[in-house]
């Protein structure tokens, strides 16, 4: 072999040592870009049921706390100073009210703005008058507020909460 096969077959070398250096470090960043992009799907897919299951529970947390206000504004004699509405968080309402108990059995942080609703006598029955304890509000889905920032149209973004229980008073003269 000749210097100059010598040095033809050097430089090959090289070049291909070079060649495949620079292609393990783009392979490197090849797979950090895939990895950023299947992740970035991967958190959607996992985030939208989540977000639905959310707006479920904060349903079911309304429709308990209605509940519990109802059976304590049933059972409470003083309940004629205690209709109307508040909102969340019902500070200013007395500490023992139904509006201030319902309002402890339910998140503000879920539903921001939330009003609860006591109302007497429901209807126009003399005999067992019922009182109904509503709370209400609009759940706002993080999700479309994220899609709603990427320019994706559309009011999807809340949706509305309403949760309302009845139950006969029971602090009223015989009938």
């Amino acid at each position: 072999m000749g210097i100059k096969a010598v040095l033809w077959t050097s430089i090959l070398d090289r070049l291909r040592f070079a060649w495949r250096r620079g292609c393990r470090s783009s392979a490197k960043g090849q797979a950090a870009v895939e990895f950023t992009l299947v992740f970035l799907l991967l958190i959607v897919v996992a985030w939208i049921p989540a977000d639905f299951g959310l707006a479920l529970y904060t349903g079911q947390l309304a429709q308990n706390a209605a509940r519990e206000g109802a059976r304590i504004a049933a059972a409470d004699s003083n309940l004629l100073a205690q209709t109307g509405t508040c909102t969340m968080p019902c500070s200013s309402q007395p500490v023992k009210s139904v509006m201030a108990e319902t309002a402890k059995r339910f998140s503000s942080a879920l539903m921001p703005g939330a009003t609860i609703t006591v109302d007497y006598p429901v209807g126009t029955v003399v005999c067992n008058q019922l009182v109904r304890v509503r709370v209400g509000g609009n759940y706002n889905f993080f999700f479309y507020r994220l899609l709603k920032m990427f320019g994706v149209g559309g009011n999807l973004a809340t949706t509305s909460v309403v949760r309302e229980t009845t139950m006969r008073w029971e602090h009223q003269a015989g009938c």
